[in-house]
């Protein structure tokens, strides 16, 4: 299972404009709407009910908003940068400044499961989390992200 088979190129969000929890996943939210994943409302509030249920951040910098949506024909994942570190909802851990979002419809639990391990395993991968962070547009994400994801067996 590749990252690059589930990841939505214009689901990508280069600069963050929010800042905290709520505005990270609105702004997440609406480009999920602008590129047809989903509607934004519904997207918005799942993934704000998971992080309100148990934050999504991982530490080192990153976090992994996800969530089940009713309506999406299979898991999807998109990436967010933020420009400067965002705390996440759990103020013993670092700031978030690299974001992978992962919705799944209802029934996709095994997947939605198997594609959150091989995140955390690309995001592990020396220099890739300093190379997202240095990335000019969505097209060099990408690019990055299907490059480590294509060494990972």
């Amino acid at each position: 299972m590749r990252l690059s088979e589930f990841l939505k190129p214009d689901f990508v969000v280069p600069r963050l404009q929010a800042t905290g929890v709520r505005g990270v996943i609105d702004e997440v939210a609406a480009r999920a709407q602008e590129v047809g994943v989903g509607s934004a409302d519904l997207i918005s509030d799942k993934l704000y009910e998971r992080e309100e249920a148990h934050p999504t951040v991982m530490g080192t910098g990153l976090a992994i908003p996800h969530a089940t949506v009713p309506g999406l024909e299979g898991p999807v994942i998109g990436v967010a940068l933020a420009p400067e570190p965002i705390d996440f909802g759990a103020p013993d851990l670092d700031p978030v400044r690299v974001f992978f979002v992962l919705l799944s419809p209802p029934g996709h639990e095994r997947e939605h499961v198997k594609l959150l391990a091989r995140i955390c395993r690309l995001v592990r991968h020396d220099g890739f989390m300093d190379a997202l962070d240095a990335a000019g547009d969505a097209a060099e994400i990408v690019q990055l992200i299907r490059t480590i994801d294509d060494q990972h067996v």
